[in-house]
């Protein structure tokens, strides 16, 4: 008997696993690029189902951002107008300071010339005016004289001196009458206050009286008598102090 060959079988056993092969690796690939392939077989309905819903979101999108953008816009006016109000404020308050600088140099100076005015009165305190007044009542004429610190002796032959202000400011050459010394601004220190009975025309006593005039009031001077001509008698010693007061020594 003949004995079939086995080359055919063989092949034919080749070709059809090589079928199965390939039909294996189609189907894998198929399920794994399915997913990728555009699905061209939607209806028109779910098309524009599709779009809607596209168009949707992106009005949702553009309204989200408009919003975002109105709220940035609301924030950066009330950003500006709060920067505006601070330049106001600060405006203001610099004007403020200008004022307060102009009220205190103001003030200042007022203050600078009411110190002045005062130390001008303190100054005019202490140079305290001094009037010397005596008095009789005979027909006799009986002279003052005033001594000042300097040494300066004051009446009728002598009745100013440079550089003073004081001044014997009348003579009476008979009397009754008086004999007026003054100083405006009487410097510190003692004076002195003489009487003397020039001429003795009554021939008697004669009774002399007087007053110191100051700033602080008026002070009397002891009485005094004087008798016989060229009779001088010391009437009082006084002092005038820095502060313009005047006291009897």
């Amino acid at each position: 008997m003949r004995r079939r060959s086995k080359e055919l079988n063989i092949f034919s056993m080749s070709a059809l696993d090589l079928f199965a092969s390939a039909m294996g690796a189609f189907i894998l690939i198929t399920l794994i690029l399915f997913p990728f392939f555009p699905n061209t077989g939607d209806s028109p309905e779910r098309i524009r189902d599709v779009r809607a819903d596209l168009e949707q979101q992106m009005q949702q999108m553009a309204e989200a951002q408009a919003q975002a953008m109105a709220a940035m816009q609301a924030q950066l006016a009330e950003a500006e107008a709060q920067a505006q109000a601070s330049q106001n404020a600060l405006s203001t308050l610099q004007g403020s300071l200008s004022q307060c600088q102009a009220t205190l140099e103001q003030a200042t100076q007022q203050l600078n010339a009411t110190n002045e005015t005062l130390q001008n009165c303190r100054t005019a305190l202490q140079q305290t005016f001094v009037l010397v007044v005596i008095s009789w009542s005979s027909d006799d004429d009986v002279d003052l004289h005033v001594t000042d610190p300097a040494g300066s002796e004051y009446y009728y032959q002598a009745r100013t001196f440079p550089g003073s202000d004081a001044a014997l400011e009348e003579d009476t050459v008979n009397g009754p009458g008086n004999e007026i010394w003054l100083s405006p601004s009487a410097m510190p220190g003692r004076y002195e206050i003489d009487a003397n009975l020039y001429a003795n025309n009554s021939g008697g006593a004669v009774a002399v009286r007087g007053s110191l005039l100051y700033q602080n009031g008026r002070m009397p001077l002891p009485d005094l008598t004087l008798s016989g001509d060229g009779d001088r008698r010391l009437i009082t010693a006084f002092t005038v102090d820095n502060e313009g007061n005047v006291t009897f020594n």
